[in-house]
């Protein structure tokens, strides 16, 4: 993105926006709620916000891209859990083979078996003969994900893919997402969760009024006068054992 400017009506919410994400590079984007987290992926993909500036998809214009075969490259998990109703698991995670089906649209013995395979890396293999109706939104959050990564992306945007989710599911997510970005994926993913972004992402923007207050690689950019500026709260920061930097707003004396 170069000079992005992004509203809905006359109003703008991103204000000049300019980022470049990467193969191999796992995005965190921060910022209060409001300030335009969910306006830049949907900016990217075209969807639902006039766009001004320029916003290229793996060297393309978004209008250049025919949407099956943007399909085939990019996947975008949204915040927004949809129906799934009369849906059991397994075909709701199917769904994201359809840009990869024939003139048919029949899923094939693989399709499935990619299928399954999505569902057992997040370790959610028991939700494939799951009625939607049963499902939590957690787990609806989760079958989401699945059907993102079976679309095989090279670009994978996720809109608070951790929400409904529990710590053991947060951490299990972000960790398979960052495994697929090792192996070459690139990623953005619109948190909440300084910690989680800290401990898996390569690289952040700060965004807050719509305007990027600082992006870079995650230790350069996490620090706590930077959170402090993003929040407008005092920061405290710590060091684990491990080394880790831990990041909390700092309680107001008793």
């Amino acid at each position: 993105m170069q000079g992005v400017v992004a509203g809905y009506g006359a109003r703008p919410v991103l204000h000049g926006v300019d980022c470049a994400v990467r193969a191999g590079e796992l995005w965190a984007v921060l910022g209060p709620n409001g300030t335009g987290k969910s306006t830049l992926l949907r900016s990217a993909l075209g969807v639902g916000p006039w766009v001004r500036g320029e916003t290229l998809l793996l060297g393309k214009a978004r209008t250049e891209w025919e949407p099956r075969a943007l399909a085939r490259r990019v996947a975008w998990v949204p915040q927004t859990v949809e129906s799934v109703e009369g849906f059991r698991g397994l075909e709701l995670v199917l769904m994201g083979r359809s840009p990869h089906l024939g003139l048919w649209g029949l899923p094939s013995a693989r399709d499935e078996a990619l299928a399954r395979a999505a569902l057992e890396e997040l370790g959610v293999a028991y939700l494939a003969e799951r009625p939607g109706e049963a499902l939590s939104g957690g787990e609806r959050r989760m079958l989401l994900l699945a059907r993102g990564l079976v679309q095989e992306p090279v670009l994978l945007l996720l809109d608070e893919p951790t929400a409904f989710l529990d710590v053991a599911h947060q951490v299990g997510t972000l960790a398979r997402v960052r495994a697929r970005v090792d192996a070459g994926l690139g990623a953005v993913a619109v948190l909440h969760d300084v910690n989680l972004a800290a401990a898996f992402a390569t690289h952040v923007m700060l965004l807050r009024d719509g305007r990027v207050l600082s992006q870079g690689p995650v230790d350069a950019v996490l620090q706590r006068e930077a959170l402090e500026a993003l929040y407008g709260l005092p920061m405290e920061m710590a060091l684990a054992p491990s080394g880790a930097r831990l990041f909390a707003p700092r309680a107001p004396p008793r």
